[in-house]
């Protein structure tokens, strides 16, 4: 069995139906759920990487890992991922913006993040951080994607400062303008979701 697969069914031990039912009607059956709330997945991700030894992998691998878990269906899943690199490799200082932002932009170009929720949370859990820790040229770089073709790219280019604004200038100069070049065309958007 897979290191993937062994997750999933821990995931599985810990679903509830009635979780998974409110979810998916609350997000109008665009993404399944498995009905596993964040603080048990946060409870199984953990020992798995520990048990399963990963975080003894070399750093590229345990990205891989992370990146294939946000390519998987459920949003459970994705959330692992998520929380993988939050919770796991931001604090490692393990990540490096000019290496792995592609790779994030691929995440929205290939189409594996494609609702408000996980796009949200990856936003708040990741790039966010991501900019905070490594400064404003990855900010800048985040910012860019203002102009990408999935909606879901456009969003995280503001959402993804969404806990950083309120500090302003504070991140770092032209802080707020970024901010605000960040927002122009999803506010000038018709798409419900861009704004």
């Amino acid at each position: 069995m897979n290191k993937i697969t062994l997750l999933q069914q821990q995931l599985d031990q810990h679903a509830d139906p009635k979780t998974k039912a409110w979810w998916e009607r609350y997000l109008k059956h665009v993404i399944p759920f498995r009905g596993v709330k964040m603080a048990d997945i946060r409870a199984v991700l953990h020992p798995w990487v520990r048990d399963e030894g990963i975080d003894r992998l070399p750093v590229q691998e345990q990205k891989d890992l992370a990146l294939a878990l946000i390519r998987l269906d459920h949003t459970e899943d994705k959330l692992a991922g998520i929380l993988f690199w939050q919770e796991i490799l931001l604090p490692a200082r393990a990540v490096d913006w000019p290496a792995d932002l592609p790779a994030f932009t691929e995440l929205f170009q290939q189409g594996y993040i494609y609702d408000w929720n996980t796009c949200d949370w990856f936003c708040v859990r990741v790039l966010g951080p991501l900019a905070e820790q490594q400064g404003a040229d990855c900010a800048h770089a985040i910012a860019a994607w203002r102009t990408a073709e999935p909606l879901w790219q456009r969003r995280a280019a503001a959402v993804g400062f969404v806990n950083l604004a309120r500090r302003g200038e504070a991140n770092f100069p032209g802080f707020s303008e970024m901010l605000l070049g960040a927002c122009a065309p999803l506010v000038a958007s018709p798409e419900r979701f861009a704004q």
